[in-house]
């Protein structure tokens, strides 16, 4: 059977999802909120920096015109002291001074290709303090804010997600209390409300209505099924009976009329199709299962052109009535397709094994034949194989096509129970 969808499962798909999509919208948009904030806030840093380090490096001496300039250690920050003709007189550690120095040093915020520079006038001699933040820093600060709202939202959408297919989950619990109760509804319950109760949920009431209103229909229909077979098998009983009578009287006088004693096996092959198919086709079919031989059972049947081959007999527990009507229905199949002797044989605990001689079907028709067996679909040149299918489910067993050789006939396996595990 194909596994259908869960409505649990997409839903927590659609939830997983839309935590992802707005985890990320959410992280683009706190991002784009604080673009300005974090600027402002970190050229405030670069501003204080250079505020405070400004009396610091006032107090240095000045180096002398052949002396290198003082290397200082720095942090993140890059900065160089610059004298009044523009010589760089110190700078922090590890820093080319160049890049700094591309455009003309002047105070106040400026910007470069990897850097943002606040410049600060020192001391009374014309001295230039550039402090400079690599965008680089500023970029990982943005990126912190993304990730860390991004992350955050994502860490509450994953933990409200088991909550939501919990919460689900109990929510469509009615429909399968509501599956579980109309299992256990029976065939004499169908004028009743089949045990579902009132719904437990706002949107099941459409369908507790239009079940109620299914189960009259049906309930209707069965009455009428009923009232119908019964009359039926009163009407057909008496004639045929009536029938069978009148010629058991003709071949008493007439006992040379061999032709009569050919119309009164068909007549009582008749009554006995008649009876089983007016059992076999109400909803709960009555089966009054006794011990039985099929064999001699199947005899009593045998239509002109038709031969059993001997054997021992075959015992097997079932419904007489409905039992000849799928060995009526199986012998004409044999014979319209070509059969002359029938094989009879036992199968397992209770069934029993009929092979022709006829035709026969080729794997292919014998899969084909199977499958529009079990799902139902008719098949216009196997309706006795339908039949005696239905005999078979209503003992509570099966109907089996057991492969068969080519040119060796046709093979019917009829389980008249299930077995036994």
């Amino acid at each position: 059977m194909k596994r259908l969808p869960s409505i649990v499962g997409e839903l927590a798909w659609i939830v997983g999802a839309g935590a992802l999509a707005g985890a990320l919208a959410l992280g683009v948009a706190a991002l784009s909120t604080v673009h300005d904030e974090v600027d402002e806030l970190l050229d405030d840093a670069l501003r204080a920096s250079a505020e405070g380090l400004a009396p610091l490096v006032a107090r240095l001496p000045r180096p002398s015109q052949d002396e290198p300039p003082t290397v200082h250690q720095a942090g993140h920050f890059a900065w160089v002291l610059l004298d009044a003709r523009g010589a760089v007189r110190q700078h922090s550690a590890d820093v080319d001074a160049s890049p700094l120095l591309l455009q003309a040093p002047r105070a106040g915020f400026s910007d470069l290709a990897h850097w943002r520079v606040y410049g600060q006038a020192v001391g009374s001699q014309g001295d230039l303090l550039l402090v400079a933040q690599a965008r680089e820093e500023r970029h990982e600060a943005r990126n912190e804010v993304f990730i860390n709202v991004g992350m955050t939202y994502l860490a509450v959408a994953l933990v409200v997600l088991p909550l939501l297919v919990l919460r689900t989950r109990r929510a469509l619990r009615p429909l399968e209390l509501m599956s579980e109760r109309l299992h256990r509804v029976a065939p004499e319950d169908l004028q009743q409300d089949w045990g579902l109760g009132p719904p437990e949920r706002r949107e099941l009431a459409p369908v507790h209505q239009a079940l109620e209103g299914l189960g009259q229909r049906l309930a209707q229909r069965l009455q009428f099924e009923r009232a119908f077979a019964a009359q039926a098998a009163h009407l057909l009983r008496t004639p045929l009976a009536g029938i069978d009578a009148q010629l058991a009287v003709a071949l008493k006088e007439h006992p040379e009329l061999h032709r009569l004693a050919q119309v009164r096996s068909a007549t009582t092959r008749l009554q006995r199709l008649v009876l089983a198919l007016l059992r076999l086709f109400r909803t709960q079919p009555e089966v009054q299962a006794a011990p039985l031989d099929a064999r001699a059972l199947l005899c009593e049947l045998l239509p002109p052109g038709l031969e059993l081959l001997d054997g021992p007999p075959v015992c097997v527990r079932a419904d007489a009535e409905l039992l000849a009507a799928a060995l009526l229905n199986l012998v004409d199949n044999a014979q319209r397709h070509g059969g002359a002797l029938l094989r009879l044989q036992p199968s397992g605990p209770n069934g029993l094994l009929l092979q022709d001689d006829g035709l026969g079907v080729s794997d292919a028709e014998r899969q084909a034949i199977l499958l529009a067996l079990q799902s139902n679909t008719d098949q216009e040149h196997r309706l006795g194989l339908r039949l005696a299918d239905l005999v078979a489910r209503a003992h509570g067993g099966r109907l089996l096509l057991p492969p068969t050789l080519p040119g060796q006939g046709f093979t019917v396996q009829l389980e008249l129970s299930e077995p036994s595990a």
